[in-house]
């Protein structure tokens, strides 16, 4: 396959069938040449043709060369390995990169997952395989800022989303046209050096924490911040994230969309109380930028779970994150 001239980069993206994966290998393969892996029952409803794409309010059938995670070979030898799957990622990079522990060419891995310790377990889990050669494995760290929602209707399954698709990238440098891939895919891009991607991680993380709370109680993110004393919660939610976070020696960035770093001083400087003044207009932004999609709370423990773990090791208290893991888990 050739894309402006030039032969295709192969992208092999691991999640195929659920949202994130869905969705990327929907949008990449105007500019790649994508190979979806996936769970048996999503590949076979995907050849069954039960999926589609939902952008912008426009159906259309998700089709493409999709194989089942069992019948993953190293023949179709990648440029990247996209992970979309959810965590943990050590499992599933161990599945995979163990087929290339004698290949020529080792793929480099694009990792999507939220929470602040998927880079650092895909470092230690490619040294357990490669010993001292998993640094000629590339890391990328990305995060993509869409919300995305899967819907199963009268077996049928639906992505949808909006566009433009918004993404940060640390650590890009030195892979050969990956930039450019999701600029000819109509990707809005944000790109940090390596030293940057703890600190992608942690920004991340403070939007996916927004919600939780309301979720939490059975309650959409519009309805949660409209009741002032889930209001209250999330905030404080917010609050020990940035205390715990200042005491690993991280930051938050901002985002040209997602004003992290603004929003956490803010946090810092304003008393719970004086916040609820903005409660109208932070209900009306936040809903916006949700698109009233649900959030998914299967991934509590990498979300305000990690908050309360992190915390626990930092020695700072996390009660407002505490409850909300609890309520989750019960």
């Amino acid at each position: 396959m050739w894309y402006n001239g030039k032969m295709a980069k192969k992208i092999a993206i691991i999640g195929v069938g659920g949202r994130t994966g869905t969705m990327f290998a929907f949008e990449l393969k105007k500019a790649a040449e994508v190979l979806g892996v996936g769970k048996e029952k999503e590949i076979e409803m995907i050849n069954q043709k039960k999926f589609y794409i939902d952008r912008d309010g426009r159906l259309e059938l998700f089709e493409g060369k999709v194989v089942k995670d069992r019948e993953f070979k190293e023949d179709f030898l990648p440029d990247f390995i996209f992970l979309a799957t959810k965590n943990p990622v050590g499992p599933v990079i161990k599945f995979y990169y163990s087929k290339f522990k004698k290949a020529k060419k080792i793929p480099a891995l694009l990792i999507s997952q939220n929470g602040f310790s998927p880079f650092q377990e895909a470092e230690k889990t490619l040294r357990e395989i490669f010993g001292k050669d998993f640094e000629k494995v590339k890391i990328v760290r990305l995060v993509l800022f869409n919300p995305i929602q899967k819907k199963e209707i009268k077996n049928k399954i639906f992505i949808s989303y909006s566009s433009p698709i918004k993404i940060a990238l640390a650590n890009p440098e030195g892979i050969e046209n990956l930039i450019e891939i999701f600029k000819l895919a109509n990707f809005k891009i944000e790109v940090f050096p390596k030293e940057e991607g703890k600190n992608l991680e942690f920004s991340k993380l403070f939007l996916s924490l927004i919600g939780m709370a309301s979720a939490s109680r059975g309650f959409s993110v519009k309805d949660g911040l409209s009741n002032s004393e889930i209001f209250k919660e999330e905030v404080e939610v917010l609050k020990e994230y940035i205390r715990v976070v200042k005491a690993t020696g991280g930051k938050f960035l901002n985002f040209s969309h997602y004003p992290v770093k603004f929003l956490a001083h803010l946090l810092e400087l304003i008393p719970t109380n004086l916040f609820l003044v903005f409660e109208p207009l932070l209900v009306k932004i936040v809903s916006q930028k949700r698109e009233e999609k649900e959030k998914d709370l299967d991934e509590i423990e990498f979300y305000n779970g990690a908050v309360v773990k992190l915390g626990k090791k930092m020695g700072i208290e996390t009660p407002a994150n505490e409850r909300i893991y609890k309520r989750v888990l019960e």
